[in-house]
């Protein structure tokens, strides 16, 4: 056999549960949207610039779009969100970047 495909077999104890509660319907409705709302509340607190204010609730709009048209959208979520997040930080920054490098030119072509 390949060891690239190989067989894993897992062995648990008899005495072993779990016990994980299911979401679905409305449960999982509000648990998404209390899970979206401490995400963008934690990240705007970590946010020194307001201008990122409205691209971070966007990249949760965007996120949770995308989250939810997968089998499991609290898990996939928070990753979408922090990549989605990571996005909108580079382009303000270049933003920002650009903005400043066309007030240097001007004063230069005013002076």
């Amino acid at each position: 056999m390949n060891s690239m495909n190989r067989e894993l077999y897992a062995y648990f104890d008899p005495e072993t549960e779990f016990e994980a509660e299911v979401l679905r319907g409305e449960s999982l409705k509000q648990a998404f949207a209390g899970l979206q709302e401490t995400l963008v509340n934690d990240t705007l607190g970590e946010t020194e610039t307001l201008a990122l204010h409205t691209p971070v609730k966007q990249a949760a709009n965007e996120a949770a779009g995308l989250a939810w048209t997968t089998a499991f959208p609290l898990l996939v979520f928070p990753t979408l969100f922090q990549e989605k997040v990571d996005i909108a930080r580079k382009q303000q920054g270049r933003a920002e970047r650009i903005k400043a490098r066309s007030t240097d030119l001007l004063m230069e072509a005013v002076v």
